[in-house]
């Protein structure tokens, strides 16, 4: 299984509620990593089966949780050491 990391930007209306947003986000299936109070943003994961199109699967159960301003699927590299043959 595949995890597919997530940052959930939460609009300025439910930043005091923000507890509540990441229990509706849990509900609906993420489970959260962080909860970035100053910056109004909930970092987190879901799991996935190999060839399973998470960004477009999941994004909007999340974009229609109130409170979820943007759902975005984030990205991550990798950069080889400096002692790695060039590919």
């Amino acid at each position: 299984m595949a995890e597919q990391q997530w940052v959930i930007t939460v609009d300025e209306e439910h930043l005091d509620g923000i507890d509540e947003v990441v229990t509706e986000l849990e509900a609906a299936g993420l489970v959260v990593d962080r909860v970035l109070r100053s910056l109004g943003q909930i970092t987190g994961h879901t799991q996935t089966s190999p060839g399973v199109q998470t960004q477009a699967s999941a994004a909007p159960s999340f974009s229609s949780v109130p409170g979820v301003a943007s759902a975005d699927g984030a990205q991550r590299h990798h950069i080889a050491p400096p002692d790695a043959e060039v590919q």
